[in-house]
């Protein structure tokens, strides 16, 4: 089917409201002939690009080389020379290589005399610590509050020590009177040394005390003073004597 375009152009056509576009011929308008082209020599050879490991900047296989070219500026005429690189010049290092000869480090000091004396003062310091319990332990028995109590009313030391009979604290010791031995009423066995002291002399008192069975009273096998001078004096036999204070053989008794 013959589009509409090309049937309204045929109608204007055949009423002579246009006019056909006039054909051009090859006998109107002529070619010109070609003219042939003769060369005298070889031509010359094609210019040749550098290659693309150049363009990018890579740096070449070689040794850098430069080359100075002159190049005249536009606002004076004088030749200024600028270096004209062929390639990126090559990382320096940044630090000097170090000779063979490295310098020894120096020898630390060894740590085992500090260790030492670390251990030793924190091993003192737990047996002070172990000695003052317990010695407040055996202070705190009840055997030993009965014998104080009947050191304090007995005539007989009364009368080789004087008034106020009280114990003694050592000067070494931490302001408590130090006892010496062991209490045990698990084990049924009571050993104990201490000193005493009064207005006129001072002595040592040692007390023994054993249960054989659980149970059974305890027996006062030793308790006796021995003052500074060599008196000495067995205080088993009249603990019975204080009649009036007769709370003492009950607290001995345990």
């Amino acid at each position: 089917m013959l589009s509409r375009s090309f049937v309204q152009s045929q109608r204007l056509l055949s009423r002579g409201l246009i006019t056909p576009a006039p054909c051009r011929s090859f006998a109107a308008h002529p070619r010109k002939p070609l003219e042939s082209t003769t060369f005298s020599d070889k031509s010359s050879p094609r210019e040749v690009y550098e290659r693309p490991e150049t363009s990018r900047g890579m740096p070449p296989e070689g040794a850098p080389s430069f080359s100075k070219r002159a190049i005249e500026g536009d606002d004076s005429k004088e030749m200024t020379l600028e270096e004209a690189f062929s390639g990126p010049s090559r990382p320096r290092l940044v630090y000097a290589v170090p000779s063979r000869k490295t310098k020894e480090l120096p020898r630390l000091g060894t740590k085992v005399p500090l260790y030492i004396l670390l251990g030793t003062l924190g091993l003192s310091a737990w047996g002070i610590f172990l000695l003052y319990a317990t010695n407040a332990e055996r202070l705190a028995s009840s055997a030993m509050r009965s014998v104080q109590f009947h050191l304090r009313h007995s005539p007989d030391v009364s009368a080789l020590l004087g008034k106020r009979v009280r114990l003694e604290e050592p000067p070494w010791f931490i302001g408590d009177p130090w006892i010496s031995g062991t209490v045990n009423t698990m084990q049924g066995r009571i050993d104990l040394s201490f000193r005493v002291r009064g207005d006129d002399a001072s002595g040592t008192i040692y007390f023994t005390s054993i249960r054989p069975h659980q149970g059974d009273p305890w027996r006062i096998l030793r308790y006796k003073l021995i003052t500074d001078s060599g008196t000495t004096v067995r205080l088993e036999d009249k603990i019975e004597r204080i009649t009036d204070n007769s709370a003492v053989e009950k607290q001995l008794s345990l």
